[in-house]
């Protein structure tokens, strides 16, 4: 029985993506097929503008796959299909592995119930850009890391760091989410109820992504940023575009932004904790993002959905789930 549900949530799960990543395909890449390729090129070139010039772990993953793709199909063809692959992948990782840290601590219906609600305002994030391929990837890798976090797979972690490391510089947000999910005691400004000895985890974290975020600077030449920090700022405080960010953050998570607050103190201690990490997402995305794209805050949906879940007492599950192990680093990567 529970093969067979987990076979029905993955076949669920799966078409979710298909669709999702088809619709994105329909209204956002086949629309600006040129401009993306030629930005694609740039980036793998090592000439693009400042920062798609370091977010190089996608390009580099759909330059392999449409190499293999035009042996089959002509070029735009293949192009377009090597981030259709890369896309509905994304889609898929990130919607199962939100239903997989969901499901830690509430029944499996309600933890689908959330994935499902998650799928559904997705679309929201689809537009204002024509090339944002590790957005997708950037919520995958930070929700894979909080499940991990849970599980006490901290060797596994370090991987996950340099990857989304290569991906996008927002990786950082994986650093204060460790620090106040597995470091904070239950007590959160009580720094004496800390578990320091978890510090040297987090530091070799911090190392990996500070190492990625130099050694690309480094080996790739400093280049124009795509707009100016004046500029960004000037078109936010239009008021056509205060309006629409207002619009879109609200119904990015609708009623769950009011749930998640009523049921705060009842959710999971570690979603608790993992709510605060928006509060040091929120400077980045003030003064380097536009606030309309609400793309941005796709890494923190299944941690507000799961704080609004906890307003449904029968959510729950019956028992608390097991404290990650004391000794995480026998359980890494080797």
């Amino acid at each position: 029985m529970r093969r067979s549900s987990s076979f029905a949530v993955g076949v669920i799960l799966l078409s979710l993506a298909l669709a999702l990543g088809y619709m994105y395909y329909l209204n956002i890449e086949k629309n600006t097929l040129d401009m993306r390729l030629d930005l694609h090129r740039q980036i793998v070139q090592g000439s693009a503008p400042s920062p798609y010039q370091y977010r190089v772990l996608v390009p580099f993953l759909a330059e392999g796959l449409f190499r293999v793709e035009r042996l089959f199909f002509p070029d735009y063809r293949a192009f377009a299909l090597s981030y259709i692959v890369l896309n509905v992948g994304a889609l898929f990782l990130w919607l199962w592995a939100g239903f997989r840290l969901l499901r830690v601590w509430y029944r499996t219906e309600y933890a689908l119930i959330g994935t499902l609600f998650v799928a559904a305002v997705t679309p929201l994030t689809f537009y204002d850009h024509y090339f944002q391929p590790w957005s997708f990837w950037e919520a995958f890798f930070y929700i894979l890391s909080l499940m991990l976090m849970a599980e006490g797979r901290w060797g596994w972690l370090a991987g996950v760091v340099l990857l989304a490391s290569l991906n996008r510089e927002t990786a950082v947000l994986i650093l204060p989410a460790f620090a106040l999910t597995m470091l904070a005691g239950e007590r959160l400004f009580n720094l004496r109820g800390w578990q320091w000895t978890r510090a040297g985890w987090l530091a070799l974290y911090a190392l990996l992504w500070g190492g990625v975020f130099l050694a690309l600077r480094g080996l790739r030449p400093a280049t124009q940023p795509v707009e100016t920090l004046a500029q960004i700022w000037q078109f936010n405080i239009q008021p056509a575009h205060l309006f629409r960010a207002g619009v879109n953050w609200v119904l990015f998570l609708g009623g769950f932004w009011l749930m998640a607050f009523l049921a705060y103190r009842r959710a999971p201690l570690f979603l608790q904790r993992a709510g605060w990490v928006l509060v040091f997402h929120l400077p980045l995305i003030l003064v380097w993002g536009y606030w309309q794209e609400v793309r941005m805050l796709l890494p923190h949906a299944f941690v507000f959905v799961g704080l609004g879940l906890a307003v449904f007492p029968e959510a729950l599950k019956p028992s608390p789930p097991p404290s990650p192990s004391p000794a995480p680093e026998t359980r890494g990567a080797g």
